[in-house]
């Protein structure tokens, strides 16, 4: 799927490559066909991640995870939600999920801050989902966008989240997916092409405190120096047209933004599930050669630039 119940204005799904064709859902029965050809993949896999899109949205979403268990019983779910759909119905049926890995967005403390982050965003629905959550005994994770705006938050967000029942927190750097000239500057990431000593500081104190609390606390460095890229190296990404893409951001050419300058994203795609066996287009030599560099902690041509691999987001 490649919609969205928020409109994020850093966000990929905003940009215009993907506002003029949006798909919308993936057919269920397409799903299916999917999964088919990738069966002998998912046995031998250790999660399926239905993240960067509000995967709870979709109709089926459950009819997915469970076709996917059939064939994997051991399988990891991982799903990243902005908490918008955490109702009762909804969280009482992912307590069915063993190998359940959630992660909600919240991206402050405080109520204004995070409805100014992510536009659409009720501050007292998401929190009230994340209540059930906790009620529900379900482990979660959150992340944290970093920004000049929110990052003061911190402190009283990690015993905040303590009080939810959150088990990790990951603070990431703004990814704008965007043109610099259409950024907003009030929500500017906190980055440089040096190490910021002081945010450094900063992040330990709040790991003190998170571990203090029984919380494990993730951060980033403050800099760019690639060191290869999560989302890339062990991670077969297939998009809406069963296409094997090197990641979300190769499916379609999106503006990346870091220092004032913009580049455009490449389209690599190795070609197409429905069409050539998925082992063999995994293994065949270009993709092998793709993820060797990224596996030398080194960024290919058509990733540099990207936020994620030049600040390491995952």
């Amino acid at each position: 799927m490649d919609i969205c119940n928020l409109k994020c204005s850093h966000c990929y799904l905003e940009t215009e490559n993907f506002q003029n064709r949006q798909d919308g859902f993936l057919k269920f029965e397409f799903f299916l066909e999917m999964l088919e050809r990738l069966e002998t993949c998912i046995k031998n896999a250790v999660t399926v991640n239905f993240t960067s899109v509000e995967a709870l949205m979709h109709p089926n979403i459950f009819e997915i995870m469970d076709s996917i268990i059939e064939i994997n019983n051991d399988i990891n779910i991982r799903i990243t939600t902005n908490g918008m759909l955490l109702n009762e119905k909804r969280v009482k049926k992912l307590t069915e999920y063993k190998n359940l890995r959630l992660n909600v967005s919240l991206d402050g403390y405080k109520k204004e801050t995070v409805e100014s982050i992510k536009t659409g965003v009720n501050y007292d629905k998401l929190i009230d989902g994340m209540k059930r959550l906790k009620k529900h005994g379900i482990d979660y994770h959150t992340s944290f966008v970093v920004t000049k705006e929110n990052i003061n938050e911190l402190k009283d967000y990690i015993p905040f989240c303590k009080e939810l029942g959150v088990s990790v927190i990951r603070a990431n750097p703004l990814a704008a997916w965007k043109s610099e000239d259409e950024i907003d500057v009030s929500a500017e990431g906190i980055y440089s092409d040096k190490p910021l000593q002081n945010v450094y500081d900063y992040y330990k104190e709040c790991e003190q405190l998170a571990h203090s609390l029984e919380i494990q606390f993730f951060y980033r460095r403050t800099y760019t120096k690639p060191y290869g890229c999560g989302f890339v190296s062990y991670t077969m990404l297939i998009n809406m047209e069963g296409g094997m893409a090197a990641c979300l951001l190769s499916t379609r050419p999106v503006p990346m933004s870091l220092y004032g300058k913009t580049k455009m994203s490449k389209v690599v795609v190795w070609g197409n599930i429905m069409e050539e066996d998925p082992y063999k287009m995994w293994t065949n030599k270009e993709c092998l050669d793709f993820r060797r560099i990224i596996h030398e902690r080194r960024l290919p041509d058509s990733c540099q630039g990207c936020p994620c691999g030049e600040l390491g987001i995952t």
